[in-house]
């Protein structure tokens, strides 16, 4: 079996990525996990024996594979170009653009549009729709009862009371009705308009009393703190100027800098971001990305054969369940799509039509039979009249006894 030695940076935060004990005897953490994940996907048998190098800057470990005094560099080595000069590099099993971290603030968001949001326009819509429908459902119940109101009126009065009627008997109770038919359709209209309206109450409810988490990025930036050792520092000094640069070198150094004003905002990658999001998210948030960067991956001597193996071993563990299981272990990062909450609060959903489909079905489904069996009734009405008419005409026509 081959043996490689792999140099590990012993760091001095953020062990959730690599994490050697005082002793050098325990190595863990994310990314060595990974490593070792890798080292199963391959071919051949490889037996790493770790060397543990005291907090330095990562180019100089980096370094240490042109010097011959390490076969690979594993842990959270991001891909920079300065360092492409003494190793080369596998696929990146982690992303690591560069975010800015700031507090957040709770900030009410209502305008005056908010009476609205609980249902969506399509919604809106199809309720003014059933409202004029069921206007002229009851209109066309009562013409055909001869219901002077309807019968008599004329034709800009009779829409006026399609479009109106149904609203008005909610809250004025106004006009007659005569056929009963029109009777089963109101009631049916009235719960169906009972039910929307509670649902509406309990939505602005929702609506009324939200307050969002939104980033508190500051006008000006005086002071910006980095990751002690990381190469935001480059960054920050590119693109960042005139200003006080602090070091910090946990997350609670990030907390306590950001509470007590010590600086304005923290640059650092989007991995060590999430993991003091896990821990303090409900007080900070994230704004970014402001600078892409290739990720994390594991280095390689220039020219390396095992790199391109080790690269398709790196694809299979990242594209596995196991990078999931990782994540959620040594990271505590959930997926988004397994999370109950995102980065921040999220708006309330507004309803839509989907929402109220069963109910406006047997809305419409009720009307369409109170139409039918009314035209039925008036029917039967009109034979049992035609009836007594006959009937009555030919007593006329017999013959009266003296």
């Amino acid at each position: 079996m081959t043996t490689f030695s792999v140099c590990v940076p012993k760091k001095q935060a953020f062990h959730e990525f690599v994490d050697v004990d005082e002793k050098d005897q325990r190595i863990g953490g994310f990314s060595i996990a990974i490593f070792c994940l890798a080292l199963q996907e391959l071919s051949f048998k490889i037996q790493p024996i770790f060397v543990p190098i005291p907090d330095e800057n990562y180019t100089e470990i980096v370094q240490k594979l042109a010097g011959k005094e390490c076969d690979v560099v594993a842990g959270d080595i991001t891909i920079i170009s300065n360092r492409t000069k003494y190793a080369e590099f596998t696929i990146p099993y982690m992303s690591s653009e560069i975010y800015m971290l700031v507090p957040a603030t709770r900030k009410w968001n209502q305008t005056i549009l908010t009476l609205m949001k609980p249902f969506t326009p399509r919604l809106w819509i199809e309720i003014i729709l059933a409202c004029i429908l069921i206007g002229i459902a009851i209109g066309f119940l009562e013409y055909r009862e001869q219901n002077p109101s309807f019968y008599q009126a004329p034709f800009f009065q009779k829409l006026f009371m399609i479009i109106w009627y149904p609203v008005s008997k909610i809250f004025l109770q106004e006009g007659e009705i005569r056929n009963k038919f029109s009777k089963v359709v109101l009631v049916v209209w009235l719960l169906t308009i009972f039910i929307v309206m509670q649902i509406f109450t309990a939505c602005l409810s929702s609506w009324l009393t939200l307050n969002q988490l939104q980033p508190k990025v500051p006008k000006q930036l005086n002071a910006v703190g980095y990751q002690n050792g990381s190469f935001v520092v480059d960054f920050v000094n590119d693109h960042v100027k005139n200003l006080t640069r602090v070091p910090l070198s946990s997350m609670d150094d990030y907390k306590n800098a950001l509470e007590n004003g010590t600086v304005d905002a923290i640059f650092d990658e989007l991995p060590y971001i999430d993991i003091f999001l896990a821990k303090y998210g409900g007080h900070y948030m994230k704004v970014g990305p402001i600078a892409d960067e290739p990720g994390l991956a594991f280095a390689f001597p220039l020219e390396s054969p095992l790199r391109q193996n080790f690269s398709a071993a790196v694809v299979k563990v990242t594209e596995s369940q196991d990078m999931i299981d990782m994540k959620k272990i040594y990271l505590g990062i959930i997926p988004q799509l397994l999370s109950k909450q995102d980065d921040h609060s999220t708006d309330p959903q507004s309803l839509d039509v989907h929402s109220f489909f069963l109910l406006f079905i047997v809305m419409g489904l009720a009307t369409v039979a109170a139409i039918i069996f009314s035209e039925i009734s008036i029917k039967c009405n009109r034979i049992r009249y035609d009836e007594s008419i006959e009937m009555g005409s030919i007593s006329n026509k017999l013959p009266q006894k003296a």
